[in-house]
């Protein structure tokens, strides 16, 4: 690839901070020989191209840098400008995946050539606080210095990185320790109140404030169903959630004020104590003008929306956001969560008609989340597919064709748009007897004897489906010559579909030879396979996460070789004649034995996990 060569008297300085970060990966050049790289303002970006000139009319910061990604690629372009001040995304760094320092700033230089403007980091109890050793304990939790060398990146990419934090709810992983127990009211719920509690909210603060150049925070204070109702309420007795939320909120943002950061929440929590049925998307809620009157003139709500296909909704929840507290900011979703490898089509159904409506509704801020629910056990490399995919759609590009975002991934190191394409589409989604649609994840975690997630969530007692699913896994799998992990996956989970076919059918007709074939090839067979994604596994997260977190995945990978050698020792019992049957193959599938939540633990066992 020919250099990108700039001359630092004629490009404005802060593109040419930019640039000097970018060449620690890519070839950017100041001075010397190669393609001249120049920038003009205007109003609009557009890319003009020629053998010895990559000429860059841009409109912002942003843009300009987007524009040299662009030129990377050998891509032109005329006329694009982002629909949004803010265009950023939020990297989940909770659910046990808490990114290495280096590969965050691979991923910050990605982004920035995307034209990305902002990068909050999802961190409940993730980071280091002084005197709470508690306080993501055993967790890979980010130092000061470590953030504050992510901010030092970002900054030079015009990149504003955000902290994005848990003052209320979701902090159960610090909860379950010894030393939380003074602020503790429920299980994941910190004690409103308490005089402890906005102590340690201060030293949560004090972190961000110190490691951030942003004067933005995101406080988090979503899915608090049980606010008040643990610890609390045997202290204090009732109190109205909606006052109890506001007067929480009230107190956690003068603490804000006091640091120096303007907050911003999750808006959800209004919505549900509002709705009769306690839903989020309950377009009759109600929120009392009181209660809307108490929310700190301060805080912005963040609207989160990773499930509507259809831009009315859209419409709707942002018309109740602005009657409630002003026009929202925006969080979509890039499914990277309960998958194996990015969702892109589940993804684009949804983000579409978001961006739609965000555009036509005057929202200017909009971020894209990015999950790590149940384990963090996708391959985050296939989500650079839906970055591309994302500032397309946002940035209006004429182009947003699979051979442009081809050659964009390629420039920019993300591998090839098209493979990681073709590997989503092995997030294969069967209507399960409980009415919801099951993923490739499920098939995995699930048990090779009680088939909990075969039966009643992904229905594979229907032949039909099995062998829908079986095909998806074989003929997209086949040609990932650039994504083992995801060839892995699919070869494992292949090879499990089989033997458990084979299984039921022998079992139903008490085939002792065909039982045989399963205990002494099938078995070894899968477990060889099992052994390969166990590898494959750790060689992607290493190349990218700190070591924490990754025992969870291998703790369950062992647990299921584990239980195939039990069904090996079952089907030699069987054979001997020591056991005259195997119950768990015979139990029910009616629906309403099936698992409301779709995780793990769910569906590893029908007893205590």
């Amino acid at each position: 690839m020919k250099p990108l060569v700039w001359n630092n008297a004629d490009t404005p300085q802060e593109i040419a901070a930019a640039l000097r970060e970018l060449a620690a990966e890519y070839p950017f050049r100041e001075n010397g020989e190669g393609r001249q790289l120049v920038f003009e303002p205007g109003d609009r970006l557009s890319v003009k191209l020629t053998e010895t000139r990559a000429a860059v009319t841009y409109d912002t910061h942003a843009s300009a840098l987007r524009g040299a990604g662009l030129a990377l690629a050998g891509v032109e372009t005329e006329g694009e400008r982002n629909s949004f001040d803010l265009f950023g995304i939020m990297l989940d760094s909770s659910r046990n995946a808490v990114m290495t320092v280096p590969h965050a700033k691979t991923m910050l230089r990605r982004l920035a050539l995307m034209g990305y403007t902002m990068v909050m980091l999802y961190t409940e109890d993730t980071y280091q606080l002084p005197d709470e050793p508690h306080f993501g304990y055993l967790r890979g939790a980010y130092s000061l210095e470590e953030v504050r060398e992510l901010d030092d990146c970002a900054h030079a990419l015009g990149i504003e990185l955000i902290g994005c934090i848990q003052t209320l709810g979701h902090l159960a992983t610090f909860l379950h320790h010894r030393g939380a127990d003074p602020v503790k009211d429920t299980a994941s719920v910190l004690l409103a109140e308490e005089d402890k509690t906005y102590e340690l909210i201060r030293k949560m603060l004090a972190f961000w404030s110190r490691a951030c150049r942003s004067r933005r925070i995101h406080i988090g204070m979503d899915e608090t169903h049980d606010l008040g109702r643990g610890k609390y309420l045997d202290k204090h007795g009732w109190k109205r959630n909606f006052d109890l939320f506001n007067s929480h909120l009230q107190k956690v943002t003068a603490l804000c004020t006091e640091a120096g950061l303007r907050p911003m929440i999750w808006s959800d929590m209004y919505f549900r104590m509002g709705s009769k049925k306690r839903s989020y998307y309950d377009f009759e809620a109600v929120v009392p003008e009181e209660v809307k009157a108490a929310i700190p003139p301060e805080v912005q709500l963040v609207y989160w929306d990773y499930y509507h296909d259809d831009t009315e909704s859209y419409d709707k929840m942002i018309a109740m956001h602005k009657s409630i507290h002003g026009c929202p900011v925006m969080g979509s979703g890039l499914w990277t969560w309960y998958r194996l490898i990015y969702d892109h089509e589940f993804s684009k159904s949804r983000v579409e008609p978001c961006i739609d409506s965000c555009i036509r509704n005057g929202v200017r801020e909009f971020f894209f989340t990015m999950w790590g629910d149940d384990g963090a056990y996708c391959d985050y490399r296939t989500a650079y597919a839906g970055l591309i995919w994302g500032a397309e759609r946002a940035y209006q590009s004429e182009g947003n064709d699979e051979d442009r975002m081809e050659k964009i991934s390629a420039a920019l190191g993300c591998g090839s748009w098209k493979q990681i394409a073709a590997a989503s589409k092995m997030n294969y989604r069967v209507k399960g007897k409980d009415g919801a649609y099951g993923t490739l994840s499920l098939l995995l975690w699930d048990d090779p004897i009680l088939g909990i997630a075969w039966r009643l969530l992904l229905n594979l007692d229907d032949p039909e489906n099995a062998a829908d699913f079986l095909a998806v896994l074989e003929r997209q799998s086949a040609g990932l010559t650039e994504l083992p992990y995801a060839r892995t996956a699919g070869h494992l989970l292949a090879g499990k579909i089989r033997l458990r076919q084979a299984l039921l059918d022998a079992y139903a007709k008490r085939d002792a030879g065909a039982m045989k074939r399963i205990r002494t090839e099938m078995i070894p067979d899968i477990l060889e396979r099992l052994d390969a994604f166990r590898r494959e596994f750790r060689r992607q997260w290493l190349a990218k996460y700190k070591y924490n977190g990754m025992e969870t995945v291998q703790i369950r990978l062992g647990g299921l070789a584990a239980r195939y050698q039990e069904l090996a020792d079952r089907l030699a019992e069987l054979e001997n004649g020591t056991i005259d049957s195997i119950p768990e193959l015979e139990a029910s599938s009616d629906p309403r034995c099936a698992p409301i939540a779709h995780r793990y633990s769910d569906i590893v066992t029908g007893g205590l996990f």
